[in-house]
């Protein structure tokens, strides 16, 4: 920048400057100031004392930056303009006049003045290339290919020049266009490697999702280490089946028969994202005997798919590693994981167990046997290890959900606790299930030990902590202790992302609105709810009822309703159960606020205890009719779905 013009050395700005740069950053200040500023330098026979020209330049150059911020395109180009006549060799002036110009859509001045400056320096590629950007927004694109092809012909050798011509098309949205001139730039450079990346972002985006995927691969074959880098970039447009499906289809054809381990990672990734198991495992197969994993690639995919859920796939895949055999430090992992799937398989299988009634005892015993004996084997063959204590948890739950065996489960919990030491976390939940089986054997001072245990460990996690607290608070309130429970409610809820906020949440609002004016009613409503937890609901089915008719204008009678329905479904006693859903939306339609929750369990009594999918369906459809915004609509159009045998 030559002397006399706009100088940008903020290290030296003068107080003044200073000033017109604040005011210019400022809303509607900044507007009135610079109009306030104008008038000053514009009005006759006022004297403004200046340093020097300079500074009367650089005054009006910030002052047009100012009116520009504030959208004031027309006296901002003013203010440059006259700043450009007295140096028109700038180039700091001479952008921002362009600049200026073409927000006001200016185009037949910007291409003059571009002209102007390509008759100082024809051979200049970037004013070819601006020039081809006006043309275009102008209509002109006749024009402004010929000015594209001029920057390019300027200097053909030189990857720049391709760069440039690409990026001003691509701001104008021809993304096929650019994507061609960075082909082009392969030819007139020689080097087919060049532009990799910039040709895959641009067909990406034009979804051209397997030319996307071609460069990528160019990509990774001269940089094998960056395996990483290139799924992050493919992530970006596998999100979509189609993208999945078209970069498959380019790796798999750039695989063919030769053996490639970054090529089949991201074929198993790419299956994986598409929730394709059988297809990643085949995959996950060939890199492992590739790599020479023995086991290692297959008991990572596994673990991946069970993560996923994909229990029946990962325990093959779990099978297979042992089998390879995979090393000894992952084989205790390996035989839990196993053995985790086995269970959440013979659950799935659980053909008793229904949303309204849970397995009976009797038949839990003989259908969760295997997974027992599974974990059983890997506490004999791994003893005193961190998988052994997860075992014998695991163990634990299905002897206390499934089997309905309290003493055995609290047997298998204190070897859990006893093993757990390095294991903070898995000792906690152990002692929290253990404080719950107490609770539903009816031993609450056994189950405060073990609440008060986890509240007081100094390892124990902010999410065990408010469980715990949750768990007295439960406690107080099935002895009647209202108080009590709703001061340690309110300790969880401060917290709203905690796990258990909407529970305290709930459980506190319904305290708070029945402990002052029905307390009694109250107190044998905790009173059934202890009997439930104990699994004597037809005692607490018994007492529910006896509150309904003595408190019949209390307001949790239709808590109380919905509480026999739902006992009564756990009980078997199906017909009872909807004759209570039936009473509940009948009687409380105006008042309850769990009419979609009555009724959503009333069409899952029609459909998996009374197997009458008529009723059923037609319940469900009453749901999506009555209450479309309920959070419970979703699911009942999917059960819908599955009732005609409709594809979810």
């Amino acid at each position: 920048m030559r002397d006399g013009g706009p100088s940008i050395q903020y290290s030296k700005v003068r107080k003044r400057d200073l000033a017109i740069k604040n005011w210019t950053t400022g809303g509607a200040h900044r507007l009135a100031l610079c109009g306030v500023i104008l008038a000053l330098l514009a009005a006759p026979g006022v004297c403004v004392r200046v340093h020097s020209q300079t500074s009367d330049r650089d005054a009006k150059f910030r002052l047009a930056q100012g009116l520009e911020q504030a959208g004031e395109y027309e006296r901002a180009a003013g203010l440059n303009e006259g700043l450009l006549r007295d140096d028109s060799t700038n180039v700091v002036l001479s952008d921002a006049v362009e600049r200026m110009w073409m927000q006001l859509k200016k185009y037949d001045q910007v291409i003059r003045l571009i002209r102007g400056r390509l008759s100082r320096a024809p051979s200049d590629p970037a004013l070819h290339a601006m020039l081809g950007s006006v043309y275009y927004r102008a209509g002109r694109e006749r024009d402004a290919n010929a000015e594209w092809d001029a920057a390019l012909a300027a200097d053909p050798r030189n990857p720049g020049t391709y760069r440039l011509v690409a990026s001003v098309m691509a701001e104008n949205r021809l993304l096929d266009r650019a994507a061609d001139v960075y082909r082009r730039g392969r030819q007139g450079t020689g080097d087919k490697d060049l532009f990799t990346l910039e040709l895959a972002q641009l067909l990406s985006a034009t979804m051209n999702y397997a030319g996307a995927t071609t460069e990528y691969l160019r990509w990774l074959a001269k940089n094998p280490t960056q395996l990483s880098f290139v799924q992050s970039r493919l992530a970006q447009m596998t999100g979509r089946e189609e993208g999945r499906e078209a970069a498959s289809a380019v790796i798999r054809q750039a695989l063919g028969d030769r053996p490639d381990l970054p090529l089949l990672q991201l074929l198993a990734w790419l299956a994986m994202e598409g929730k394709k198991y059988e297809e990643a495992f085949a995959v996950y197969r060939k890199i492992d005997a590739l790599a020479g994993a023995r086991g290692g690639e297959i008991f990572q995919f596994a673990e991946h798919a069970a993560g996923e859920k994909a229990y029946d796939v990962a325990s093959r895949a779990f099978s297979e590693a042992i089998a390879a055999p995979l090393a000894a430090s992952l084989m205790p992992r390996a035989r839990y994981g196993y053995a985790a799937c086995v269970e959440e398989l013979q659950a799935g299988a659980d053909t008793f167990a229904t949303p309204v009634r849970g397995t009976p005892a009797t038949e839990a015993v003989p259908l969760y046997s295997g997974a027992v004996r599974l974990f059983q084997k890997v506490i004999e063959d791994y003893p005193h290890t961190e998988f052994a204590a997860r075992s014998w948890y695991q163990i634990a739950l299905i002897q206390s959900e499934k089997f309905l065996d309290r003493e055995g489960a609290i047997a298998s919990l204190g070897h859990v606790i006893a093993e757990a030491g390095p294991y903070p976390s898995l000792r906690n939940d152990a002692t929290l299930v253990m404080g719950k089986i107490h609770v539903a054997r009816g031993d609450t001072a056994k189950a405060e030990g073990c609440f008060h245990g986890v509240l007081e460990a100094p390892d124990a996690l902010p999410d065990e902590r408010d469980e715990a607290v949750f768990r007295l608070a439960e406690i107080d309130y099935f002895g009647g202790r209202f108080d009590s429970a709703m001061q340690k409610l309110a300790s969880i809820t401060v917290n709203l992302k905690a796990d258990y906020a909407n529970d305290a949440l709930r459980l506190g609002a319904f305290l708070q609105e029945n402990a002052a004016e029905t307390p009694e009613a109250l107190r044998k409503f905790a009173g059934a709810e202890f009997l439930a937890r104990q699994g004597k609901n037809t005692e607490a089915i018994s007492l529910l009822l006896a509150v309904i008719a003595e408190y019949p204008r209390a307001a949790l009678v239709d808590d109380a309703l919905m509480r026999v329905g739902e006992l009564q479904a756990s009980a078997g006693f199906f017909r009872d159960a909807a004759a209570s859903y039936e009473r509940l939306l009948a009687e409380f339609r105006e008042s309850s606020i769990a009419l979609d929750r009555a009724q959503f369990n009333l069409a899952e009594v029609y459909q998996f205890g009374m197997h009458d999918p008529a009723r059923a369906q037609a319940a469900y459809e009453k749901l999506l009719a009555d209450y479309p915004k309920s959070i419970l609509a979703g699911r009942a159009r999917q059960r819908i779905r599955q009732m005609r045998g409709e594809s979810l």
